[in-house]
């Protein structure tokens, strides 16, 4: 259902997602964050806690409302967003996992290597925050879009100019209804 390929504040977002029976949430439990952090290699989940769960759903509904903004989404479910709240709660993310980069010797060769204190939770929480802002303020914010397919709560970055939808599910749904409603007025 979801491209993996979106950037990571996207498939964020896009942990909430709807199908016939509803909208569901794929981060309720410490288990589905870990689940949902093992999909970015770099991140080490053994000490994922309810404290971090609380942070990403948080920082998720944060990066809905900027996202229902930036796109100016009319669909019911981007409808209740606070802007100023949501920033808030993204520049918050985004401070709590200061990095810094340290040299390392390795083979006789220098080598970078990034360094922090803070739990690898906190820290892709923060490092998806912080790609939330190049994405939101970067030259990509204009490629942001809302899926507009019926029953769809999903966003995604516009990656090819024919693209129109989340995913090929939703434009062949827009593309059944569309014929649907044609044959339903031509007999």
């Amino acid at each position: 259902m979801l491209t993996p390929d979106e950037p990571r504040p996207v498939r964020l977002m896009n942990t909430v997602w709807a199908d016939r029976s509803g909208v569901h949430d794929d981060l309720t439990t410490v288990e589905d964050l870990t689940t949902w952090l093992t999909g970015d290699s770099a991140t080490d989940v053994a000490t994922t806690t309810a404290a971090d769960l609380a942070a990403f759903r948080t920082l998720r509904q944060a990066l809905r409302d900027l996202a229902a903004t930036l796109t100016e989404d009319t669909r019911a479910i981007a409808a209740d967003r606070d802007r100023d709240r949501a920033v808030e709660a993204v520049n918050a993310a985004v401070r709590q996992a200061v990095v810094w980069p340290q040299l390392d010797v390795e083979d006789g060769e220098l080598r970078r290597r990034t360094t922090a204190d803070a739990p690898p939770a906190t820290r892709a929480l923060a490092a998806t925050a912080a790609e939330a802002v190049d994405l939101f303020t970067g030259p990509d914010r204009v490629l942001l879009r809302a899926c507009y397919a019926p029953g769809c709560v999903l966003y995604f970055v516009k990656d090819h100019p024919r693209r129109e939808w989340c995913s090929p599910a939703c434009g062949n749904r827009v593309r059944a209804a569309r014929h649907y409603r044609r044959s339903r007025t031509d007999g």
